[in-house]
């Protein structure tokens, strides 16, 4: 079950690359730099929505030990279990940061290497 879940999320991202990759090319082929300054601005916010939903990039304390002993159990278990939630909510947020950094980085890749490598004359 384990494995059909990763292959899922992977299938998932693969997906919304592909999908993401096709507009952007869209936008190159138009010659319109429009497509960069909105996968830009997208980044951004997704990244702000994700450290808010998230509270933070790390892994969220999940640890019913590690929160203040002035906690009752009751407020321990709680907590953690809306930890856990928020987490899961972040992570939704991850299937679209990431593919649209991995299109960004391409075109970057493309525009500053490749096109440096190619000028160069060995």
């Amino acid at each position: 079950m384990k494995n059909k879940s990763k292959l899922r999320t992977l299938l998932l991202l693969a997906l919304n690359f592909i999908l993401l990759f096709a507009v952007y090319q869209l936008f190159l082929r138009a010659e319109s730099t429009i497509g960069m300054y909105l996968y830009l601005g997208a980044v951004a916010v997704l990244a702000v929505a994700y450290y808010i939903v998230n509270r933070g990039f790390g892994k969220p304390i999940t640890d019913a030990d590690t929160l203040p002993d002035s906690w009752s159990y009751k407020e321990k278990c709680d907590y953690v279990e809306h930890v856990r939630a928020r987490h899961e909510s972040a992570k939704k947020i991850l299937y679209w940061l990431f593919p649209l950094i991995l299109v960004l980085l391409i075109d970057f890749v493309s525009v500053f290497l490749l096109d440096a490598l190619r000028g160069m004359h060995l």
